[in-house]
């Protein structure tokens, strides 16, 4: 079986940080505050938005690079590819789910082939119905409410604007907020990573770049980015709908996603980690939600 630990990763912190977005008259705003009303308003407007995507991590020792593509298609649509390394092999996974709520994940590395799929209804209801969880992953795909959670896990300060592809960009560094630290998924991303940086178009109001620092501030452990963006676009439905082959394996690995959701709320002393809408290991935001901002 491929192991699936950096795919789930991948894909939570993507559930996180999907699709910060917002509308015109951007220009001069000062507060963070002023910011996110500002890309929470353009949001509503994107229907479809599709980008180049690019992840590199380092963390505990380890790299990873990985690029692909990616598609969203309000509410809850996904498709996603991704050549990643697996095992200290090159392979492709792509990620593909309809408004049923069924996540599935295709694997391929050299001869290996691998189905899973994971239902994200149970996911969700399990997690808003923790004590202390604050993240529902089918709610991070909803880009107007990216910005309601990660207020409430972080503090936003206005920086120096930047350029990226051309466009100015507003930036915003965020830090843990104490009361957030009194949960446990958050103390253990807290552990790990001590501030976001976050980089939101002036123009489209949408999250093209995030960073995180480990806790001395000055080393990199992952950064997100979306190039060659696309709002709007016609998507047919029938890109959001995945079958698998007549006779082929699938594994579910909802109960597995569960148990591990259970393990990590219940344990007196939670391990380092990062957080995210699902656990890391099948399976932690990714627009998230951010580990995200």
């Amino acid at each position: 079986m491929i192991h699936n630990s950096q795919g789930i990763k991948i894909f939570a912190t993507c559930l996180f940080i999907i699709a910060f977005a917002s509308a015109a008259k951007a220009q001069g705003l000062k507060t963070a505050q002023e910011i996110m009303d500002f890309s929470t308003a353009k949001s509503s407007d994107y229907k479809t938005w599709s980008a180049d995507y690019t992840q590199t991590m380092s963390m505990m020792g380890s790299q990873m690079s990985v690029n692909g593509r990616m598609i969203q298609k309000q509410p809850r649509k996904m498709w996603m590819q991704m050549d990643m390394p697996m095992m200290g092999q090159q392979g492709k996974m792509t990620m593909v789910m309809g408004t049923d709520g069924i996540l599935w994940q295709v694997m391929d590395m050299g001869p290996q082939h691998q189905i899973m799929k994971i239902d994200m209804n149970k996911i969700a209801s399990n997690s808003t119905g923790q004590a202390g969880a604050k993240i529902d992953p089918l709610a991070q795909m909803d880009p107007s409410k990216q910005w309601a959670a990660s207020r409430d896990m972080f503090d936003f300060t206005v920086t120096k604007p930047q350029q990226i592809d051309g466009q100015p960009m507003y930036v915003m560094q965020g830090r843990w907020k104490q009361a957030a630290l009194t949960n446990q998924q958050t103390a253990m991303a807290a552990s790990m990573i001590g501030s976001s940086r976050v980089f939101i178009g002036q123009k489209d109001g949408f999250l093209h770049r995030m960073e995180q620092f480990d806790k001395s501030g000055t080393n990199l452990v992952m950064a997100m980015e979306f190039k060659n963006l696309k709002f709007n676009d016609d998507v047919p439905d029938s890109t959001f709908a995945y079958q698998p082959p007549a006779n082929e394996k699938v594994t579910d690995m909802t109960p597995m996603v569960e148990m591990q959701m259970r393990g990590r709320t219940s344990a007196q002393t939670p391990p380092p980690s990062a957080a995210k809408p699902l656990p890391a290991t099948p399976a932690t935001p990714a627009k998230e939600k951010p580990a995200t901002p």
